[in-house]
């Protein structure tokens, strides 16, 4: 498996891969309406323009086997909303569950805080599902801790968001890219 750029070429498999955890992940957390509303075809038209922009401050990953399957992605930039501590934001990050407990996750992450360190933000955050356990863990396990609070409505329901923070990314790229303890 590698970790490289994403680019155009790479929209569909982005959007495949965005589908499948969302219904995936978020089912009991998201309504089931917005999940089964998804369309890999429409995610696909959302991320192409990103994809094909060269926007200097946002990045996009791929994390691919072999073959060139597309398994996960990550895409990142300067921070959009949260605590202004916090200079780098992963917007993004999605990995199928058969490649999760990988490694694939932990590279992903590592990708976004070498770039946003290469763009001068050392710091980073991001927001979750404050009911997703499982990627709530992950980033506990990367040395996050919870900095903030928010929420959004989607398909008649209020969900509750969580923003993660690393305050110094350093030891997300030592090897692992895990915080040491």
């Amino acid at each position: 498996m590698r970790i490289r750029e994403a680019g155009p070429a790479d929209a569909t498999g982005i959007a495949e891969v965005k589908v499948t955890t969302w219904r995936g992940a978020y089912r009991g957390i998201v309504p089931d309406a917005v999940l089964e509303g998804l369309s890999v075809e429409e995610v696909r038209r959302e991320w192409l323009p990103g994809l094909s922009r060269h926007d200097p401050a946002v990045s996009h990953f791929v994390a691919e086997e072999p073959g060139g399957r597309i398994v996960g992605f990550a895409t990142c930039g300067p921070r959009r909303a949260g605590p202004e501590a916090y200079a780098g934001e992963l917007y993004a990050i999605y990995v199928l569950a058969e490649a999760q407990g990988s490694g694939l996750g932990r590279a992903l992450v590592r990708a976004v805080a070498r770039r946003l360190a290469e763009r001068g933000m050392r710091s980073m955050l991001l927001w979750v599902f404050a009911e997703n356990a499982a990627g709530r863990r992950f980033y506990e396990r990367l040395g996050g801790k919870v900095v903030d609070e928010a929420g959004f409505e989607l398909g008649g329901r209020w969900l509750r968001e969580v923003a993660y923070g690393w305050e110094d990314t350093a030891p997300l790229l030592a090897p692992g890219g895990r915080r040491r303890t």
